[in-house]
């Protein structure tokens, strides 16, 4: 076999390597379960204190935490992306990156019965646990199915709105994310996104690390809106933030055993504090004026 970009090929396999780790990593999370740890998230997982006092730090009622299924919530997201994207009944939601559901169920509340809600993740047992939770509580109109963002199970412009919770930053390839998100939008819908975002470099003991990269890192916010825009996004902007909890970022284990060099401690914890919990929404245009790049060859 003649490889004609050697540096290509390698890029790609550093991309499905992140992939994979990423995929090992909540893999695990979703077969934990309460029973025999307590614990599956970077806290706790369920009902938990720990991660209801999360989940209300990040921008959910305990109205929205006390509704959705046992399980559905472990305690990973990094706000509340249903809050603001405006669900209508009778809408299409797809949400990227959906885990064991929390979301899902939110939205599916608020579009009813006429409405539906499509999940799509990369991890076979997170979409189990996230099926297991819609089938115990009754709630069908909401489905799961077993993908890759990057290259989404969803067809050409069938969905009204779309929503992600802490998930893009983990892709190596947000380029073929936001592309993929364009296609499947019906022309006017919209994108409700909540991710981490910060104004400083991540520090170069962190982007070298796997387990940090696996670990939700944030991304530099003019690059995330740059992306989305050159996707074919238009309105493209941040319209609430806050910041995410320091204390949570430093009881990351890797991030601990960094802090060990007094040096290093200092930057880590310039950067944690710089890190932020964004809702970015973005449009699909009523007619689109020019096709984005076709990032999926």
């Amino acid at each position: 076999m003649v490889v004609s970009n050697p540096n290509r090929l390698s890029l790609r396999m550093d991309k499905e390597k992140v992939r994979s780790a990423v995929r090992e990593r909540y893999g695990s999370i979703a077969e934990t379960t309460d029973e025999e740890s307590g614990c599956c998230g970077p806290s706790c997982c369920g009902d938990s204190p720990a991660v209801m006092g999360l989940g209300r730090a990040v921008g959910y009622s305990d109205e929205e935490l006390s509704s959705v299924p046992e399980g559905s919530n472990l305690g990973l997201g990094c706000g509340n992306p249903t809050a603001l994207a405006s669900l209508e009944p009778g809408e299409t939601v797809l949400d990227l990156g959906s885990g064991a559901g929390f979301d899902c169920f939110l939205a599916a509340e608020k579009v009813g019965p006429t409405g539906r809600v499509i999940g799509v993740d990369m991890t076979p047992s997170m979409v189990e646990r996230a099926r297991r939770n819609a089938a115990e509580s009754g709630r069908g109109n909401v489905e799961f199915r077993l993908g890759e963002i990057e290259a989404l199970p969803v067809g050409d412009a069938t969905v009204d709105v779309i929503i992600s919770n802490c998930v893009l930053n983990l892709s190596p390839e947000r380029d073929r994310v936001f592309a993929e998100a364009f296609r499947v939008l019906r022309p006017g819908g919209r994108v409700m996104i909540s991710d981490l975002v910060t104004d400083v470099p991540v520090p170069g003991v962190l982007s070298q690390s796997m387990d940090a990269l696996v670990g939700c890192l944030p991304v530099l916010r003019t690059r995330y809106l740059e992306e989305m825009e050159s996707a074919g996004f238009t309105e493209v902007r941040v319209i609430a933030e806050r910041a995410y909890p320091v204390g949570l970022l430093e009881e990351v284990p890797i991030l601990r055993g960094m802090m060990r060099d007094a040096a290093t401690a200092r930057e880590l914890r310039a950067f944690a504090s710089s890190v932020r919990g964004a809702l970015i929404q973005g449009e699909k245009p009523e007619i689109v004026s020019r096709n984005p790049t076709d990032l999926r060859s």
